[in-house]
């Protein structure tokens, strides 16, 4: 196990300390207040892990880099019916998959499995 996977276990680790054992026995204020702490662990390390994923499968030009799409709405590469729209969208698409799957994962299961998805 290398050290990204330690901390991601980390992670989980103290998300599930916090949510089952010390929430449980906390007053309704700090169980809330507990249960936010919980919610950003999760989302730090669903983060981690997306960024290490996505390092380790995709190739370097998988994906437009910011620059490259400013340069290229600019020189109207991606107009209606230019060649490179689709790869523009295919491209906002993965990045708006990947936020999604880190910061609400609920929310793209719902966009994902909602029959207007496909």
């Amino acid at each position: 196990m290398n050290a990204d996977d330690k901390m991601v276990d980390l992670l989980k680790v103290a998300y599930s300390t916090l949510t089952n054992e010390v929430v449980p026995s906390l007053s309704k204020q700090d169980r809330y207040n507990s249960l936010m702490v919980a919610n950003a662990i999760r989302i730090a390390a669903r983060h981690f892990q997306s960024t290490r994923e996505r390092h380790a499968t995709a190739s370097p030009d998988a994906l437009l880099d910011e620059s490259a799409i400013v340069r290229g709405i600019r020189a109207g590469q991606f107009d209606d019916g230019a060649a490179m729209r689709t790869v523009l969208v295919a491209n906002l698409r993965n990045c708006l998959i990947q936020q999604l799957r880190v910061n609400n994962p609920r929310v793209l299961d719902n966009i994902q499995n909602s029959p207007r998805a496909h």
